[in-house]
C-alpha cells in the first residue's frame, strides 16, 4: 500500500510539472479532467433443479449453492479523459467471476469488456477492444427476467451472451428517439477474412412508453461457414416493451438459422437441426419501489426432429436499499419430442423428452 500511494503521488507531480510546462500552450486541463471508477456487482444464493439426467439413464434431483443463475457477478475499472471539443477517450475493463469459488469463467481476466476508443456525444463513440455482444444487450432489454439463465437463452442455449474478441463498436447518439450500433469482429488469420469473422448490427426505438429493439448477428467457425446452429451460426431477435405506469410488458422472436450443407451434428444439436426459433410474452409489476414481480412464457421449436418446448417462469424481487436487493425465480420447464431443454441454461439436462422444474434466490449487492 505504501508502494502504491508513492506512486500516485509521483504521477501527481509529474501531471503539475507538465502542466506547469505546458500551460501558455492550455493543454494541461486534459490531465485535470479525467476520471476511473471502480464498479461491479456480487450475487450468490441457493438453487435447485428436478429431473437431472445422469450417466445411468436415471433422474435426480439437484440442490447446490447458485452463483450465476439471477446474473454472474463481476467488478470493474472505466474511464475518460476530456481531449476538448466535446471528444473524450475512454476505457472500460471489466471481468466476471463465480461468487461461490471466486473462480474466472475461461482463460480471459478481462472477459466482458477490455477496450479503448473514443466518445463524442454529437456522433457517438467507437470502442476497439472486447465488447459485449449486441444480441446480448438487445435480448437483456427483452427478457422480462433480464436474460438470467432462465428466459429467453434457455431454447436458444446462451448463443446471444457474452462478449466478442477483437472488434471495432460503433454506438450512435439518439436521434429522435432512434440508435443503432455496429459490431465487427476479425479472426485475425493471414488469407482467410470470414475464418472466425463475427458481424452484428442493433436498432433501438423508443417512443413514450413504447421501445423496440433488433438485432442481427452472424458468427462464422474457423472455414468462414455456419457450421454450428448454437455456436456458429445466424442470430436475429426483434421485440417490444410497453410501460403502462408500474406494468411493463414484453414480446419478441429469436431465430437462429445455419447452413444446411454445413451444420455438423454434435452433443448441442444430435439431429443436425438447422433453425431454432421462440417466441415470448412477459411482464413486470413493480408493486412499490421495493417490491417487484414478473412473469413469462416462452415457446420454442428446433427443425429436423429437435422438438419444441414451453416455459413458464415467475419471480420477484426486493430492495433492501437502493445498491442491494433479494431475489426468486422459478421455472417449470416442458419438453416435447425429442427436446431435452433444461430449465436453467445449458445446465443440468433433463433426460429427451422430459419436464424440468428449477428455482434460486438469493442476493445481490452493487458497488
Amino acid at each position: 500500500m505504501e508502494i502504491l500511494f508513492l506512486d500516485i503521488k509521483d504521477n501527481e507531480m509529474k501531471k503539475v510539472i507538465a502542466c506547469a510546462a505546458l500551460m501558455a500552450v492550455g493543454i494541461c486541463d486534459a490531465f485535470a479532467q479525467s476520471s476511473v471508477t471502480l464498479y461491479g456487482r456480487v450475487a450468490s444464493g441457493f438453487d435447485f433443479v428436478s429431473n437431472v439426467a445422469t450417466q445411468d439413464g436415471q433422474s435426480k434431483n439437484n440442490y447446490r449453492f447458485g452463483s450465476n443463475q439471477y446474473g454472474i457477478s463481476w467488478w470493474g475499472l472505466k474511464g475518460d479523459e476530456d481531449l476538448g471539443g466535446g471528444l473524450y477517450a475512454v476505457f472500460n475493463l471489466e471481468s466476471m467471476f463465480t461468487a461461490g469459488t471466486g473462480q474466472l469463467p475461461g482463460d480471459s481476466l478481462f472477459n466482458r469488456y477490455a477496450y479503448v476508443g473514443l466518445s463524442n456525444a454529437n456522433y457517438g463513440s467507437l470502442w476497439l477492444g472486447r465488447v459485449m455482444s449486441l444480441t446480448d444487450e438487445t435480448g437483456y432489454y427483452l427478457d422480462p427476467f433480464g436474460e438470467q439463465v432462465t428466459g429467453i437463452a434457455n431454447f436458444a442455449k446462451g448463443r446471444a451472451w457474452g462478449s466478442r474478441a477483437n472488434t471495432m463498436t460503433y454506438n450512435s447518439p439518439k436521434w429522435a428517439g432512434f440508435s443503432f450500433r455496429l459490431q465487427n469482429g476479425f479472426g485475425n488469420e493471414a488469407g482467410n477474412f470470414r475464418g472466425d469473422r463475427q458481424f452484428s448490427a442493433s436498432a433501438t426505438y423508443s417512443l413514450g412508453g413504447f421501445n423496440a429493439y433488433g438485432v442481427y448477428e452472424e458468427i462464422r467457425d474457423a472455414n468462414g461457414k455456419f457450421s454450428s446452429l448454437y455456436s456458429a451460426s445466424r442470430e436475429y431477435m426483434i421485440g417490444g416493451t410497453y410501460q403502462f405506469s408500474a406494468l411493463k410488458l414484453y414480446t419478441g422472436f429469436q431465430q437462429l438459422v445455419s447452413s444446411g450443407q454445413d451444420t455438423v451434428t454434435d452433443a448441442t444439436n444430435p439431429t443436425g437441426a438447422t433453425r431454432n426459433q421462440q417466441e415470448w410474452l412477459g411482464a413486470t409489476y413493480q408493486v412499490n419501489p421495493a417490491l417487484a414481480f414478473q412473469a413469462a412464457w416462452f415457446h420454442g421449436n428446433v427443425n429436423h426432429g429437435g422438438g419444441s418446448g414451453n416455459l413458464g417462469v415467475i419471480g420477484t424481487t426486493y430492495n433492501l436499499s437502493k445498491r442491494t436487493f433479494l431475489y426468486a425465480t422459478f421455472g417449470a420447464m416442458f419438453n416435447g419430442g425429442n427436446a431435452a431443454f433444461p430449465v436453467e441454461t445449458a445446465d443440468s439436462l433433463p433426460l429427451p423428452g422430459h419436464n424440468q422444474q428449477g428455482g434460486y434466490f438469493g442476493m445481490m449487492h452493487y458497488f
